[in-house]
């Protein structure tokens, strides 16, 4: 069983997500008055086998699975049997430059928004891919020396800092502050 952590009222809780129960369902039909965000996952090794859970989610108004070169076939086949519109991108790992281009020109997504760990994060600043980064900072402070990052790199490699610069802030709910800022030379 799986486990996610979905977040209510500024506190996460966990939850368990069933093993695919087999069920096939059909592709979605988007709704162009739908404003809801689509989900896009990056799956290269092709281990998610929740997509009845996460369809079932009321959050998003489609499902895209991103995979590789390497992915094996029968998941290709899994996602197509499960109506999960999918995208090639990259032969090892998610080639994410050339994933967003496809998610623009085959689904017209012009926006995406990472909610995201450390390791993602860092691929996509490392590869100048993101043009505006919002933290919300909560009340709390949390972390010791091992935990992950904002935004990290898996192979250990030491880069320099990524200038921001300043766009805006709001104070939410209470006490929680978002913080926007641009990315210089994204």
């Amino acid at each position: 069983m799986t486990t996610a952590s979905t977040r209510r009222s500024g506190r996460s809780a966990p939850v368990e997500i069933p093993p695919d129960d087999g069920a096939d369902m059909p592709e979605s039909a988007a709704n162009p008055e739908d404003t809801r965000p689509v989900l896009v996952v990056p799956d290269s090794r092709g281990r998610l086998r929740s997509w009845n859970f996460w369809r079932e989610q009321p959050f998003w108004k489609d499902w895209i699975a991103l995979y590789t070169r390497v992915t094996p076939p029968e998941h290709i086949a899994y996602l197509n049997r499960k109506g999960i519109k999918n995208v090639m991108a990259g032969d090892e790992h998610v080639d994410f430059a050339q994933a967003f281009d496809e998610l623009a020109n085959r689904f017209g997504v012009d926006t995406i928004r990472v909610d995201s760990g450390g390791t993602l994060n860092g691929v996509l600043l490392r590869a100048g891919l993101v043009d505006e980064i919002h933290l919300l900072v909560h009340p709390v402070l949390v972390g010791d020396a091992e935990r992950p990052t904002f935004f990290r790199d898996r192979l250990g490699n030491r880069y320099e800092g990524i200038a921001l610069h300043y766009l805006r802030s709001e104070v939410h709910g209470e006490g929680n502050l978002l913080i926007s800022y641009k990315v210089i030379g994204a």
